[in-house]
């Protein structure tokens, strides 16, 4: 399989993401997130209108995000952080896009799409800038590590 393919069939199948973000003091929030879908290596999700994270990424749209999937063998262990800026969505056909990636990934999440139960949530777009790959199937220390700018 090739890098790029490898790489992008391990995100989608990832369950739950971290989001990092910065608080107003500049102390970094991290949280999980399970309401989320890709294009690539852009990450889109869903958050409550009232969830502080919307506060901090008003403030500062510069985040990450981690993928790393459970119960990974240590010699075989990957995650990817993926740093980017984080794009409140505002557009109808882009919103309908969103809302249909993350219903195919998360069944409830659908549910509630199609209950119209999404009156209080905003949608972000986070268009990277760098993704860090860790990999130790390459070796420990830098011989695990790439990096990739977009």
């Amino acid at each position: 399989m090739c890098k790029p393919c490898k790489i992008n069939d391990y995100l989608n199948k990832t369950k739950y993401i971290v989001l990092a973000t910065v608080n107003s003091d500049h102390t970094p929030v991290q949280r999980t997130l399970g309401a989320f879908a890709l294009d690539g290596y852009t990450t889109f999700f869903s958050t409550s209108k009232d969830a502080n994270k919307v506060e901090q990424i008003e403030a500062n749209p510069r985040v990450s995000v981690l993928f790393q999937q459970e119960q990974q063998e240590l010699l075989q262990f990957i995650n990817v952080s993926v740093t980017g800026t984080a794009q409140k969505i505002t557009e109808q056909d882009e919103l309908e896009k969103v809302i249909k990636l993350i219903g195919d990934r998360v069944p409830k999440f659908r549910e509630r799409a199609e209950l119209g139960n999404l009156k209080d949530s905003l949608f972000y777009r986070v268009d990277p800038s760098e993704a860090t790959i860790l990999d130790f199937s390459k070796g420990f220390g830098p011989a695990a590590i790439q990096k990739v700018t977009f």
